[in-house]
């Protein structure tokens, strides 16, 4: 059922074939209204389920499945430079809010911090009555020399992104997939930036040059470092 705007219309206070079977049939003592109730407030919350599923299914052919990086980050660090892009939350949030809107969804974080360092549960719900929660524990974020309070909130605002991200089924362009530790030659990912740079005008001797070592001796960090130096580059011009 949906009206007019394709969201899926929500039932008029369904109510348990038995529970209304017993209503219809006159009055009942305590006991049995307690049952009854139970097992009303167990129907409702299994219908609300059907229509939260029925109404993601409905989200994510509206909603992008991959959120492009538009925050660029660029600090000196301990262990030298950093620079890498990433999907900022304003990004994810002004790509994905519109849609949730649009199908009856809503979302609210809760962060928290103890020894362990930050805590933060995302609550997605739908307006027929059914949420679900991801939780997210990480340290704090002290990179880029964050005082202690700036490096909580930066830690809730990665783990908001992440908790929401997963609770979605959406990708940001910067999930890190699997392979080799930033720190650490990466020829395979190497080979394939090489084979990226005719279409920027560049040639390997010009990577080579930047990143200041052999293409069998780049890192992760080095790949994501040129990566962002060919971006700025192609806006540039």
């Amino acid at each position: 059922m949906s009206d007019t705007h394709g969201k899926l219309a929500l039932p008029d206070s369904p109510t348990h074939p038995l529970v209304r079977a017993a209503m219809e049939h006159g009055s009942l003592d305590p006991a049995t209204l307690r049952d009854l109730l139970a097992l009303q407030r167990e129907y409702e919350a299994g219908e609300a389920r059907k229509l939260y599923r029925a109404a993601m299914v409905a989200l994510k052919r509206d909603m992008p499945s991959v959120v492009s990086r538009d925050a660029l980050v660029d600090y000196t660090g301990s262990k030298g430079r950093v620079t890498y892009r990433h999907a900022s939350l304003a990004g994810i949030l002004d790509a994905i809010v519109p849609h949730l809107g649009q199908h009856g969804f809503s979302h609210a974080w809760e962060p928290s911090t103890d020894q362990r360092g930050v805590t933060v549960t995302c609550r997605l719900s739908h307006e027929a009555g059914h949420s679900e929660q991801a939780t997210i524990t990480a340290p704090i974020d002290t990179s880029g020399g964050k005082s202690p309070a700036q490096g909580v909130a930066s830690t809730i605002t990665l783990l908001s992104r992440y908790t929401l991200s997963s609770l979605l089924g959406i990708a940001s362009a910067d999930m890190p997939e699997p392979g080799p530790a930033p720190d650490e030659p990466d020829p395979a990912r190497a080979r394939k930036a090489c084979s990226k740079l005719a279409a920027f005008g560049l040639t390997v001797d010009d990577a080579v040059g930047f990143v200041g070592k052999p293409v069998g001796e780049w890192t992760s960090e080095d790949i994501t470092r040129l990566g962002a130096w060919v971006k700025e580059g192609k806006e540039a011009k």
